[in-house]
């Protein structure tokens, strides 16, 4: 009789694991985050006069458009002070000004704008492989899908998300 209890036993044993999750544990949330091991800080600015150039992978350079100096858009690559960039505390910097998600619009196509520098999330980013991604919803800075204006979307892995960063 013990030995018939046993054999019972032995194909739940070979079996495995079941796992029952609870429906509050289900994350529904359909954003992709990475996980903080894997996110690399903007670089750090050891000196005030220390600047980047922010590159596209269509060799175009993050500009602070001169038709509103408000606009971040894709322009040939010239090195003058609106293509500039500083880093310090996970902010880019331009012209004095703050890379900024306008509005702290959450949708594919926000626009990102130069703003004055409060701190938010909003102006928050951090790199992950070539992308620059915002701390406000870890989506990425695009520079394909708006013409020449840089939008957040959704990481895709496409060219306009591609971005090198290199020391002026």
């Amino acid at each position: 009789m013990k030995s018939k209890h046993c054999l019972y036993l032995f194909p739940l044993i070979l079996g495995g694991c079941i796992y029952i999750v609870h429906p509050e544990d289900i994350n529904t949330d359909t954003r992709i985050e990475a996980p903080r091991s894997e996110r690399k800080p903007l670089p750090r600015r050891h000196e005030q006069s220390r600047t980047y150039l922010i590159q596209t992978a269509d060799d175009k350079c993050l500009d602070l458009s001169g038709a509103n100096n408000k606009d971040i858009i894709a322009h040939t690559c010239h090195g003058k002070s609106n293509q500039q960039f500083t880093f310090s505390n996970n902010n880019i910097h331009v012209k004095g000004l703050c890379l900024d998600v306008a509005g702290n619009q959450t949708h594919d196509g926000a626009p990102v704008i130069a703003y004055q520098c409060h701190g938010k999330s909003n102006q928050k980013w951090y790199r992950e492989g070539r992308t620059i991604r915002s701390e406000l919803n870890n989506k990425c800075l695009d520079a394909g899908k708006l013409k020449n204006q840089i939008g957040l979307y959704r990481c895709d892995g496409s060219r306009g998300q591609r971005f090198d960063i290199s020391a002026y």
